[in-house]
């Protein structure tokens, strides 16, 4: 009995750690978002590496603080649950804050983008009907939801696989357990 209640007491501090940690991502994901947007408004891979490298850091911390309150130990399954946690909460967070600001703040950034998508596929040499389709295809994941939903999904792959290899690196197994 008092083995099953340490497990769940530990299943509980994995989650809390993990959602508190998940809740600074997605805001500071959404700071970065938007600083982004007013310095360069096109994605770019600086802006990727360093939303990555924000996920990295803080999957990290989570972790050391797991095992500074869990007799710094942490296996590997429970880094991967841990980091795959912090980044679903964290997309969501910023899915949410996301679609508020392009839904009711930023009503102008879509048509925008949707402007620049056009100019770029006419810059390609296409244009009727292929433009049309293409533009078409680009309406569906660009409005509110479209891209509040990719980025949730797209967010947690890479977090997923963020964990798997962060996980690598910090877990600590109990010297006592016999492995």
């Amino acid at each position: 009995m008092g083995t099953q209640r340490m497990k769940e007491q530990r299943a509980h501090g994995i989650a809390t750690i993990a959602t508190k940690y998940g809740l600074i991502q997605g805001v500071l994901s959404f700071i970065w978002f938007l600083v982004r947007k007013l310095i360069v408004p096109k994605q770019n891979w600086v802006g990727i590496g360093v939303s990555t490298l924000i996920l990295i850091a803080l999957m990290i911390l989570a972790h050391r603080e797991f095992k500074r309150t869990h007799e710094s130990t942490m296996t590997y399954p429970q880094g991967l649950g841990s980091g795959t946690l912090l980044s679903s909460v964290g997309a969501l967070v910023t899915c949410i804050v996301t679609y508020v600001y392009l839904k009711y703040i930023n009503t102008g950034y879509i048509a925008a983008a949707m402007e620049a998508q056009r100019a770029a596929i006419e810059r390609r040499g296409i244009s009727g009907p292929q433009a049309e389709m293409a533009m078409g295809m680009m309406g569906a994941i660009t409005s509110p939801i479209g891209i509040a939903f990719t980025s949730l999904i797209t967010s947690v792959i890479v977090g997923f696989i963020v964990a798997l290899i962060v996980s690598i690196f910090t877990e600590k197994r109990d010297p006592n357990a016999g492995y």
